[in-house]
């Protein structure tokens, strides 16, 4: 029995053990398969790695090398801005004098333009007048007997048109000279005029140059403060804030430095110079409408004549401050991007004659 029940057991236990080998090798092999198969794929993805650092090694060398070629070129170009440094201080003195000649140029250019333009109006009244006069000069000349009398009682110009017109059948010969010589005559006194102009100008521009240099020092070396021809030009956001006409706390102490200057130099100006501090605000072509102001043009009035009764409060006479508003008419720039339309929203300070 005993025989029986011992055989009984190693019928049933075996078959067992042969269906655990088997399935332990099936997973052995499954594994085996998976490493295999997970070798090959990191080998592929290593061979890639290998060739992207291999590029990358090259890149790096190149790199390397353009970092040597830039660090050569930076070291000489650093070599070139000492020297340009150097003539640095040269040149902004020139330029301060180029500046002068130029604001006193462009007064000049600006005078002998209209004198042109003058002269070209006239040219053609008088070519007119002598078509006109070569018609009527047998009228005129009967006439003339006639208007003697009355031609007696007039001013010393017409009394020189009057020996003109007696004169005028000879003349009309020789028109186109006489219209040369007048057209000289003219010019002649609008050059003096002229240079009368220019003389008072010149004398307040060497006291203008002054003022804005001591404005200029005042002020330190900022970017965004302009010295324009014969005027400082500010950001508006250095003295307001946006859509605003109320004095910033921190612009006060710039407007006390300029009302100083002027000060300063408003004692060496001749009596005889009528001179005036003229405060012109600008603004950009956006549209303002708040419950202030219903148009940049009342924005920009209002703004220039805050400042002007600051400058009265700082001392300045009122009679020699004038406050002007031009709203968006005058801009620096004519484009509409942000950084234009910040230019052009600005306080300009001029120092001139009434």
């Amino acid at each position: 029995m005993r025989t029986n029940k011992r055989q009984l057991y190693e019928i049933n236990i075996w078959p067992g053990f042969v269906d655990i080998l088997g399935t332990l090798l099936i997973v052995t092999i499954f594994t085996v398969l998976i490493s295999t198969i997970t070798q090959i794929y990191f080998n592929d993805q290593l061979e890639i790695k290998r060739g992207e650092i291999s590029s990358l090694d090259l890149k790096i060398s190149t790199l390397l090398s353009e970092i040597e070629v830039v660090s050569k070129q930076k070291k000489k170009k650093e070599s070139e801005l000492k020297k340009i440094m150097n003539n640095f201080s040269n040149l902004e003195s020139k330029k301060n004098v180029l500046e002068d000649d130029l604001a006193e140029s462009g007064y000049f250019l600006k005078m002998k333009n209209k004198e042109i333009n003058n002269l070209v109006s006239e040219k053609g009244e008088l070519i007119d007048n002598l078509q006109k006069k070569n018609k009527e000069a047998e009228e005129i000349v009967f006439q003339l007997d006639k208007s003697k009398q009355t031609i007696q009682n007039l001013n010393k110009n017409i009394l020189k048109l009057n020996r003109k017109l007696s004169e005028l059948s000879s003349l009309l010969i020789d028109a186109e000279e006489e219209d040369k010589k007048n057209k000289v005559q003219i010019k002649n006194l609008g050059e003096r005029l002229n240079q009368a102009l220019a003389n008072k100008v010149y004398e307040l521009k060497k006291y203008q140059s002054n003022f804005f240099r001591k404005i200029k020092k005042s002020l330190g070396d900022r970017d965004d403060i302009k010295v324009t021809g014969d005027r400082f030009i500010f950001p508006s956001e250095i003295f307001f804030e946006s859509g605003s006409d109320k004095l910033q706390v921190d612009s006060l102490d710039k407007l006390s430095k300029v009302a100083k200057n002027l000060l300063e130099i408003a004692e060496q100006i001749p009596n005889k110079i009528d001179w005036i501090l003229r405060i012109d605000g600008h603004t950009d072509k956006v549209p303002i409408n708040n419950d202030n102001f219903n148009s940049n043009w009342h924005l920009s009035t209002s703004r220039a004549i805050n400042i002007v009764n600051f400058f009265v409060k700082e001392g300045i006479p009122p009679h020699r401050l004038v406050a002007a508003g031009f709203g968006e008419n005058y801009p620096l720039i004519n484009k509409e991007d942000p950084e234009s339309l910040r230019k052009n929203r600005r306080i300009e300070i001029k120092l001139t004659t009434r």
